[in-house]
C-alpha cells in the first residue's frame, strides 16, 4: 500500500474546501496591502501553473509614455518598494487559504526563488501578504514565509530579503505535519509508513527553510511542530511578530501616530531586540525594571539581561537618533494625501540597537537592526496596532 500520495493532503481544514481562484481585479482590501493578485481557496496541484502567467505580468512601466496612468500603478505599488530604484514595480500576491497540498505549495515557493533570482527580468521579486479578514493557514502559511524582495539581481545583500505583510486583522496559522486518519485498523507496517512520510514531509520544510526558500526563524520552526491542527499557533502580539520576522501593516505608525512614551519606546526596542536575538542568545531579563538612562547621544539601561548559555550580562543601548527619527515621521510632519490613499505612507525608521556585553570579552557585543515592530511594547497584541485610515 503507497501512501506517499497523503503528501500532498498532509493538512486538514477546519472548514469546508474549495479549489483556489486568483482574483486579479484590486479590491479596497487588496490595495490597502499593495497586492496585485489575491490567490483564495485550497492550494492544489496545478495552482503554479494558475498564477504564474499573472505574475510574470512586468508592472515596471515606462515613465516618459503619455499613456501612463499614475493613479493606476500606486494603487498597485508594493509598500515594499519605498527603497526600491525609481520605476520598478513587483507583484504581491495577497493569500486567503486554508491550506492544501504541501508539494503545491513548494512547487509555488520553489518559483518565488527561481523568479527572484538573477534572472534579467527587472522584477522586484515576489512579495506576499494576508489582507484585513482573510485568513492563510497551514501550507498557505510557508507561501506566505516565501514572500522576497529584489533590488539588485545578483547582490546577495538585496537579492534575497524576506518581504511579507500580515494585517493585523488578518489571520496566519501554522501547524505541524498533519495526515488524517480514516480508518483505525492500521497494521504496524502501515503506522511505521505514515510516520515516515510525516517525517519526511517535516525533512522537506526544514530543508526549504535552510535554503533560504522560506524565511522561518527556528524557534517559529521548532514551536510549530508542537501544534496540531485542532489548535494552531497563531501570532497574537508584536513580541510575537518581532521573534517570527513577521511584518504587522498597516500599523499606527502608517498614519504618523506612536501612542507610547519615549520610555516605553526604549524599553519595547529592548526587549524586542534580546527575543530578536535568540537564535544564537538566550537573554533573560535581570529584574522587572528596565530603566533608561541618557548618555550624550545614547540612551542606556541601567539594568538588562543575562545570556543564561555564557552566564554574560549585557545592557541595551540605543541611539537617541532613533527616537528622534521616529519623532520626526509623526504630528505636523506627515503629511496625509488622499491620491496615496492605497499606499502606507510612514516609512518608519529601522531601529538600531546595540546590546553590550559588561564583562571583556572579544565579538561578543549583539548588533541588532529591528524592523518597525520593534518600536511597540511586545505584550502589546497586533490587533491593536491597527487604526482605521483617515478619511480624505
Amino acid at each position: 500500500m503507497r501512501l506517499i500520495p497523503l503528501l500532498t493532503a498532509i493538512w486538514c481544514f477546519a472548514s469546508p474546501a474549495f479549489a483556489a481562484t486568483l482574483e486579479t481585479d484590486i479590491t479596497p482590501k487588496m490595495a490597502e496591502m499593495g497586492c496585485t493578485a489575491r490567490l483564495s481557496g485550497v492550494i492544489e496541484e496545478g495552482d503554479l501553473e494558475r498564477i504564474q502567467p499573472f505574475l510574470e505580468t512586468p508592472l515596471s512601466p515606462d515613465f516618459g509614455d503619455p499613456g501612463f496612468d499614475e493613479d493606476i500603478v500606486f494603487r498597485r505599488f508594493s509598500p515594499a518598494l519605498d527603497y526600491a530604484p525609481d520605476g520598478l514595480f513587483s507583484h504581491r500576491l495577497c493569500l486567503n487559504s486554508p491550506g492544501g497540498s504541501l508539494s503545491e505549495a513548494i512547487r509555488i515557493i520553489d518559483y518565488f526563488r527561481k523568479a527572484s533570482t538573477g534572472n534579467g527580468s527587472g522584477w522586484g521579486g515576489i512579495q506576499t501578504a494576508v489582507a484585513e479578514g482573510d485568513h492563510c493557514e497551514s501550507a498557505c502559511a510557508y507561501v506566505f514565509l516565501a514572500g522576497r524582495f529584489v533590488r539588485f539581481a545578483g547582490n546577495e545583500n538585496y537579492e534575497g530579503r524576506s518581504n511579507h505583510l500580515l494585517h493585523p486583522l488578518g489571520r496566519l496559522g501554522f501547524h505541524a505535519p498533519f495526515i488524517e486518519f480514516r480508518d483505525s485498523a492500521y497494521s504496524g507496517e502501515t503506522v511505521r509508513e505514515i510516520w515516515r512520510i510525516g517525517m519526511e514531509a517535516t525533512s522537506l520544510i526544514s530543508r526549504q527553510i535552510a535554503n533560504g526558500n522560506i524565511f522561518m526563524p527556528n524557534a517559529l520552526f521548532s514551536e510549530m511542530l508542537t501544534y496540531p491542527p485542532s489548535d494552531m499557533l497563531v501570532p497574537e502580539t508584536v513580541g510575537q511578530a518581532v521573534r517570527w520576522r513577521i511584518d504587522v501593516e498597516p500599523n499606527v505608525l502608517n498614519y504618523g501616530v506612536y501612542p507610547y512614551s519615549r520610555e516605553t519606546f526604549f524599553e519595547s526596542v529592548c526587549l524586542n531586540s534580546a527575543a530578536y536575538a535568540a537564535n544564537h542568545f538566550d537573554l533573560q531579563r535581570q529584574g522587572n525594571a528596565l530603566r533608561m538612562r541618557q548618555d550624550g547621544e545614547i540612551m542606556r539601561s541601567t539594568g538588562a539581561f543575562v545570556d543564561t548559555l555564557t552566564g554574560r550580562p549585557y545592557e541595551c543601548e540605543i541611539p537617541v537618533a532613533n527616537w528622534e527619527r521616529l519623532q520626526w515621521g509623526l504630528g505636523p510632519n506627515f503629511e496625509y494625501s488622499p491620491s496615496w490613499m492605497k499606499r502606507l505612507r510612514f516609512n518608519c525608521a529601522n531601529p538600531r540597537v546595540k546590546l553590550v556585553a559588561q564583562v571583556d570579552c572579544y565579538d561578543c557585543d549583539i548588533d541588532v537592526e529591528l524592523g518597525c515592530m520593534g518600536v511597540f511594547p511586545p505584550d502589546a497584541r497586533i490587533t491593536d496596532i491597527y487604526m482605521d485610515p483617515p478619511q480624505p
